[in-house]
Formats: C-alpha cells, sequence, structure tokens
C-alpha cells in the first residue's frame, strides 16, 4: 500500500512539475525574446544606419555589436549578417536580422545554400513558404544594398 502511495504521489509530482515548467519556460521564452518585427528593426536600422554602414565600409562590420540591439555580426565573402534576435526553440524557432549585400542581392544568404530555396517575390519583398513544412523566410530592403530578414523553423 505505502509502495501504491508513494508512486502516485510520484506521479502527481512528475505531472504538477512538468506543467510548471511549461508554464515556467512560456514565460521565460516572451521575457527573453528579442525578435524583431520588420517595422522595429526599420526604425533601429534607420536611427544607426552612420553606424552600421561606416562598419560596413571600413571592412570591420563586428564594430555594429556595439549597438546594443545587434547580437551579432557574420561576414561571408557574398554578404554580411547582422542577427538582431529571435525567439522560440526546436521548430517553433524565430530569426530576424538583416545583411548587407555588395551586389545589392536580396537572396544572398541563401545563394549557395545546398538547399533550393524558391522564393517568390511580393509588393513587399521576397518569401519563401517551405511546401509541406513549417519553413517561412521573408526579405525586405532597408537600404540599398540592406536586406532584413525573418526566418521561421
Amino acid at each position: 500500500m505505502k509502495r501504491r502511495a508513494l508512486l502516485a504521489l510520484l506521479a502527481a509530482l512528475c505531472l504538477l512539475f512538468s506543467g510548471c515548467a511549461n508554464v515556467l519556460w512560456t514565460v521565460m521564452d516572451a521575457a527573453t525574446s528579442d525578435e524583431k518585427s520588420f517595422e522595429q528593426l526599420q526604425e533601429l536600422f534607420e536611427e544607426d544606419f552612420a553606424v552600421i554602414d561606416s562598419a560596413v565600409r571600413s571592412g570591420r562590420a563586428s564594430d555594429a555589436e556595439a549597438l546594443r540591439w545587434i547580437r551579432s555580426a557574420d561576414e561571408d565573402e557574398a554578404y554580411i549578417d547582422f542577427y538582431c534576435g529571435g525567439s522560440g526553440m526546436g521548430s517553433q524557432t524565430n530569426y530576424t536580422g538583416f545583411f548587407y549585400s555588395p551586389e545589392d542581392d536580396p537572396l544572398a544568404l541563401w545563394r549557395n545554400s545546398p538547399v533550393r530555396w524558391d522564393f517568390v517575390e511580393t509588393e513587399e519583398g521576397w518569401e519563401y513558404v517551405e511546401g509541406g513544412g513549417d519553413n517561412h523566410f521573408l526579405v525586405r530592403q532597408l537600404a540599398s544594398g540592406y536586406f532584413y530578414y525573418f526566418m521561421h523553423y
């Protein structure tokens, strides 16, 4: 009898704590999310354009990381990716940022990928929606050579 009561108590505690963990994770995720909408990022970008463009033109893109809303600046041959934040976990993850393409290529971030991304040009920019999956990407131009991105995996 004691064993059965102990197992019931352990089962109840597991259910209780797993529910609490889910609530806690949701609250923590919302509190730590730094995902940026196009409008939010566009405003920040316009305010700090001189700093960003100077960092790009000088070849020291990482200097833009001094702006507290830019998390990282990663340089590639065809673009510079400025990651600005995200949210979620696993298959519900969002990433936002912008990139600079010296060729003014709105899809530079995806050009050399082994995966084929079939973007469609829209009135606002470019969009990719995975058929049969949940991947979704948006690209919008911020300025000549600069493009906002939203990626959902």
